[in-house]
């Protein structure tokens, strides 16, 4: 259909008109390159949380998630593009050498709703899942105290970062908490929405990780393969502070090394008024096929230059935290 500008909402087209086979895709991946399925829990409206495990079994377990944020489309396109692409690389891949566990769709109920509003035309802006919890603050924290940033997570239940009403209350974050615990991942990278940006631990502090020297090696072979937009490699807690973040809680508890890739730069112009009122398209470029180029050839390097330097080769190590953090991490 013709965008018409201002006189109605523009519909989806490319990729976007496609999400309601993203499911279908990743079943048709498993099924081409021998993937294990299994359901790892229940999401707060009952709907299947689905992991796919690929590659060597045998091998170093890389933990890949996306749309932790039901609204953060374009994260879960390039997670499928980016599997897709090393399981096709073959003996020169990573899925050569280790076992990607993979939960490609971390929020479907958001997602749903979304996916909903959007073939109506609406208004697509559901970040939390059912029970208005933002999963990605919903973690074991490491410190009791709650930065001031207005994204760094809330106790207000009508606030779109809403923390939960303790750590693990919600049936999504104990799911991935628990696969995690049994693959003890040697790294992770959970892929989000927006900024150009590849970011690691920590959130809760602007205190240096003690691995930060590793992570900044690693970040720089992501961004060495891009072969257009540049991304930039960041403390999270540098972008802004957050409580209760998914990769806090696995580099200090489990010795993952843990990033989020937040994928892409929407383009927002007051000449695409429609869109630009949309929260959808805040989150989520235009054109989604751009960005997801451009980040699969950086998530390939990343993970063979992990294996390079030999992550995973011994079972990974918590960090050794103060004291005083290590009391909040225990909840």
């Amino acid at each position: 259909m013709r965008d018409t500008g201002m006189t109605r909402p523009p519909a989806l087209s490319g990729r976007y008109a496609e999400l309601s086979q993203l499911d279908d895709a990743w079943a048709r991946l498993a099924r081409a390159y021998g993937g294990r399925e299994m359901t790892v829990g229940t999401s707060a409206n009952g709907k299947p949380l689905r992991r796919i495990d690929f590659g060597n079994p045998q091998g170093p377990t890389f933990l890949l998630t996306s749309l932790m944020h039901g609204v953060e489309v374009i994260g879960g396109l390039a997670l499928l593009d980016a599997v897709r692409s090393i399981l096709a690389s073959g003996r020169a891949g990573a899925a050569a050498r280790a076992r990607l566990v993979v939960v490609p769709v971390v929020n479907p109920d958001a997602f749903a709703e979304n996916l909903e509003r959007l073939r109506g035309e609406r208004s697509a802006s559901q970040r939390c899942n059912a029970r208005g919890v933002d999963l990605n603050r919903n973690f074991a924290p490491l410190s009791s105290s709650r930065p001031l940033h207005p994204f760094a997570g809330s106790r207000l239940r009508w606030s779109p970062h809403y923390t939960g009403p303790h750590a693990f209350s919600e049936p999504e974050s104990r799911a991935l908490r628990d696969v995690a615990l049994e693959t003890r991942p040697a790294l992770a990278l959970g892929f989000h929405s927006c900024g150009n940006l590849l970011l690691y631990p920590w959130a809760h502090t602007g205190a240096p990780n003690p691995r930060a020297p590793l992570y900044r090696a690693l970040g720089d072979s992501f961004c060495r393969a891009l072969p257009r937009d540049r991304y930039e490699v960041r403390q999270a807690a540098h972008w802004y502070p957050t409580v209760g973040d998914m990769d806090d809680w696995l580099d200090a508890n489990l010795g993952t090394l843990a990033f989020t890739v937040e994928v892409s730069r929407p383009a927002r112009s007051f000449r695409d008024l429609p869109r630009l009122l949309n929260p959808f398209w805040w989150l989520n470029p235009r054109e989604a096929d751009e960005a997801i180029d451009n980040v699969v050839p950086g998530v390939g390097a990343l993970l063979g230059d992990a294996l390079a330097r030999g992550v995973g080769r011994s079972a990974p190590q918590p960090v050794a935290l103060p004291a005083e953090l290590l009391a909040d991490a225990a909840e």
